[in-house]
């Protein structure tokens, strides 16, 4: 049998990358005390190699759900109500560490003495495993030298043999080198007590039973659902298989060859397992990787409102819940998703924090914009001036509303001061009104006698005394002052009632326009609006009037003295005079106006 043929399956078979199994408990749903507590618990294994794996995933998912609840406690105690909408800075750096990392940090810490402490006796260990062997091997060859029976001789060899299965690990850097001096030693051995058949040939049969116990073994690892475990056992079986002596030499190829052969096709099932395994975590990184895409696509553009951001928050969540339910990868790619997850979330909430960052500051110039209007409010609220101080807090309030949003606790203070200097104001006015209209009742009431007593009125012979009667009436209507608002059609019926009776008594055209004219300023006396724009209505005919004066007399500058202009000359002429005469009527209504 090729020797180093045996142990070249069994090194290859040994630096097979180890696949990543699922664990059959699902650490990813426990608590982070529970995480805590389970390293804890693991912590106390008489190997802490061999629950190293679990331990880094267990710690790879405290800080997981540890940053997760640090974030959501951040969150709560600093965005304020939807009302609002206002959602203060999240503090990017922890000034102390969170009491539970305090306490995992002590618990893992006691893991990675216990384990640092085991490598140091394993270590030790072994060091005093590989003296013993060697000194096996030394007393193996002393066998060889000694006088005493064939069967002394091989009773003490299977004692060394025995002593040799029962020593542990050697350190990795020697093991090879110190197996092949054991297996040439051995085969030196039984060169040398070929002689006795007898015992050789039992002792060749008991190795050939005990190999093909190896062998049926490794036969049944085929049916094991665990690819660690199947990796581990087929492990030991041939560093069981080392450790048996040889068989006859005509058996010795075909009982290897079977060994190997299932040792094999045990690393093939295992290897294609783990290139499957590699396919899907690659897919499962793409994946992960397309949904770290989506999450740095929420803010390509510019996000200008807390509602907004709200909603992009929710589908951040969901995107993350998601990257998370695709599960966890290999070691390496397990790392790479994992950077890059944390980096995309990272410039999410950078982004959405600057928002806030500067709504906050945006909010400070808001309330300070919001305090000067309240305290210009404050200012007018005791005015008596109705219908200006009413107009200046109109205003001031909608400067408040265009003055943007600032935060709810700071904001809500103003606007009740605010709002308290305005119903100051309006509820005086509101009751002066309340006041006026009641006095305007009484007004309309005598207006309605007045209105009463002009309809009975008829002319008589006497035209002088009857204008100076309706003058009265005129008169008498003045001082009664103003009528409530809905009331105010008594006026119109009044003026158009006394035009009438004014016609009746057959006035000339001059005089009755001016008594209409004069009417038509009783009727809105008290309307400052209506007054002052009658006056530039006035005043603005008379300037048009007084240009058409003067590109009349520029077109009569080009008009020669001789007959055939003489017509449209005096044709211009009359146009001035018809202006110039509409201009001396309007400056009288003009006067009238001004005397009220």
């Amino acid at each position: 049998m090729n020797e180093n043929k045996e142990q070249e399956i069994t090194e290859n078979s040994t630096t097979t990358p180890v696949v990543e199994e699922n664990s059959p408990v699902n650490n990813a749903a426990l608590s982070i005390d529970e995480l805590i507590a389970k390293i804890d618990l693991l912590s106390d294994n008489e190997n802490p190699y061999s629950v190293s794996k679990e331990i880094e995933e267990l710690k790879s998912i405290f800080y997981l759900k540890l940053k997760y609840e640090t974030k959501v406690e951040k969150e709560e105690t600093e965005t304020v109500t939807d009302k609002e909408g206002e959602n203060e800075e999240a503090t990017t750096e922890e000034k102390t560490l969170h009491p539970q990392e305090i306490k995992f940090k002590q618990i893992y810490g006691k893991y990675k003495k216990i384990k640092f402490e085991f490598r140091k006796n394993r270590e030790k260990q072994e060091e005093e495993n590989l003296k013993i062997k060697r000194i096996i091997i030394e007393d193996i060859d002393k066998l060889t030298q000694e006088d005493e029976s064939i069967k002394k001789t091989f009773e003490h060899f299977r004692i060394l043999q025995e002593q040799w299965k029962n020593t542990g690990h050697v350190p990795q850097t020697e093991n090879n080198n110190l197996w092949q001096s054991y297996h040439h030693h051995v085969e030196l051995f039984y060169d040398y007590i070929k002689l006795n058949n007898d015992l050789r040939d039992l002792d060749f049969k008991r190795n050939l039973e005990e190999k093909t116990a190896i062998y049926e073994k490794a036969e049944a690892l085929l049916n094991e659902k665990s690819f660690n475990k199947m990796h581990e056992s087929l492990q030991e079986l041939h560093e069981h298989w080392k450790n048996v002596g040889p068989v006859k030499r005509e058996l010795r190829e075909e009982l290897w060859e079977r060994f190997q052969s299932i040792s094999r096709t045990l690393n093939k099932k295992r290897n294609d397992y783990f290139l499957q395994k590699k396919e899907q975590d690659h897919k499962k990184l793409e994946s992960k990787n397309n949904i770290c895409k989506k999450i740095d696509e929420l803010t390509t553009e510019p996000i200008s409102s807390h509602n907004k951001w709200q909603e992009l928050t929710n589908q951040c969540n969901k995107l993350e819940e998601e990257w998370k339910s695709i599960g966890r990868l290999n070691k390496n790619d397990n790392s790479v998703a994992w950077k890059k997850i944390r980096a995309t979330l990272n410039n999410f909430y950078q982004k959405k924090n600057a928002f806030y960052k500067q709504k906050k500051e945006d909010g400070n110039a808001v309330l300070t914009e919001k305090i000067n209007i309240c305290e210009k409010a404050e200012k007018l609220q005791n005015s008596t001036d109705w219908q200006g101080t009413g107009n200046q807090l109109i205003k001031l309030q909608e400067d408040w509303k265009k003055a943007g949003f600032s935060p709810a606790d700071q904001s809500n203070k103003i606007w009740k001061r605010f709002k308290a200097a305005c119903d100051t104001f309006f509820n005086a006015r509101k009751s002066h009104y309340k006041t006026l209209d009641k006095e305007k009742e009484v007004c309309f009431k005598a207006k309605a006698e007045v209105l009463k007593e002009l309809k009975a009125f008829k002319a008589t012979s006497d035209s002088k005394a009857d204008i100076k009667q309706l003058k009265e009436f005129g008169n008498k209507w003045k001082t009664l002052g103003h009528v409530p608002r809905n009331k105010m059609k008594i006026n119109d019926e009044f003026f158009s009632l006394i035009n009438t009776k004014f016609e009746e008594l057959g006035l000339s055209k001059k005089a009755l326009a001016t008594e209409q004219y004069k009417n038509k300023i009783s009727s809105i006396k008290g309307n400052d609006k209506a007054l002052s724009s009658e006056k530039q209505f006035l005043r603005g005919k008379i300037d048009n009037l007084k240009k058409e004066i003067a590109q009349y007399e520029n077109n009569m500058s080009f008009l020669g003295n001789n007959k055939s202009t003489e017509p449209l000359r005096k044709q211009v002429e009359l146009q001035i005079s018809k202006a110039n005469t509409e201009i001396e009527n309007l400056k009288q209504k003009l006067q009238i106006l001004n005397k009220g």
